[in-house]
């Protein structure tokens, strides 16, 4: 299976790590390395969770511990959502299902490469329905009222709203040292003051100083939202800076930036538009709570390993 198609499957199934299974004779010949409410977690089960996101090297006891607990998690919140008679829509299930089949059958050999991913077909659908009955069961417990209240509370990041930003951009080596950080943010704290001077413009400022290929435009990004291709530390600052103000110097991966918003045009989207997209954020929220409450209320073993 080449790299590519690897990449899609894993992400359209949400990553396989498996979940813990009741105590068998194929279990008791692996060692132990959890157990969850009387289901275990075997050596055997961490490995080929790891071997199908393609982490090799058992060796890694670090990287072995945190696919441990990502296991105890999801087996914990299948125990949970089970005990509460929740299940994954069918009709979605089959059609995850049709479309994995569709991407495997791009390959000469689909069996074998699904073998190559160290999953049966039964995990598959294990694996593909987990998700989608936290996210039915996180349906039914929001309430109207939460999505209303977290689209107040970030209503530009959710209602489409766009900013059109210019900045001025100094670069910086990755590892530049904290002295060679600090001499750069010193340079666009005073270009920033040297705006409204005189007549001198943002614009003008950038023309002369910007190392970014925007400084011809004035150093004008674009206009976007809050959601896009634009880098993420770009657009929180952006959106916390308000209209026709600069905000602060920072440094990113890139280097150091000033930016300075030229404009704010309004978005029109409503709470009920939003709805996806608040879910996932309380689908996060929830899942950690929920580990957290069931972690102290569970009884969950862990067994030292050699």
């Amino acid at each position: 299976m080449n790299e590519l198609t690897t990449t899609v499957l894993l992400t359209f199934i949400g990553l396989s790590i498996g979940i813990a299974q009741p105590i068998t004779a194929f279990a008791q010949q692996s060692r132990l390395a959890a157990e969850v409410n009387g289901k275990v977690i075997t050596e055997h089960q961490i490995n080929e969770a790891m071997k199908t996101l393609g982490v090799y090297g058992n060796d890694n006891r670090e990287t072995f511990e945190r696919m441990r607990e990502r296991l105890i998690e999801r087996t914990l919140i299948d125990q949970f959502l089970k005990s509460r008679g929740i299940t994954a829509p069918k009709l979605l299930v089959e059609r995850r299902m049709n479309h994995v089949e569709k991407i495997l059958a791009q390959e000469d050999d689909p069996d074998q490469a699904l073998e190559n991913l160290h999953l049966t077909r039964e995990q598959l659908r294990k694996e593909i329905s987990l998700p989608l009955a936290w996210q039915r069961y996180v349906r039914q417990v929001v309430t109207d009222g939460q999505i209303s209240e977290y689209f107040q509370q970030h209503q530009q990041e959710l209602d489409g709203t766009k900013r059109t930003v210019s900045q001025i951009f100094l670069k910086l080596p990755r590892d530049a040292s904290e002295s060679e950080v600090e001499i750069a943010l010193r340079k666009l704290r005073n270009s920033s003051q040297m705006v409204g001077k005189n007549g001198v413009s943002f614009a003008d400022v950038a023309r002369r100083m910007s190392e970014a290929p925007t400084a011809e435009q004035g150093g004008l990004i674009g206009t976007f939202a809050f959601t896009g291709q634009m880098p993420r530390q770009i657009v929180e600052v952006a959106f916390q800076t308000p209209e026709g103000e600069m905000s602060e110097p920072f440094r990113s991966i890139y280097g150091v930036h000033l930016l300075k918003v030229d404009k704010v045009i309004p978005g029109q989207l409503t709470p009920e538009d939003a709805r996806p997209q608040i879910l996932e954020h309380f689908d996060q929220q929830l899942w950690q709570e929920t580990v957290k409450r069931l972690k102290a209320e569970g009884n969950i073993i862990y067994f030292e390993l050699p």
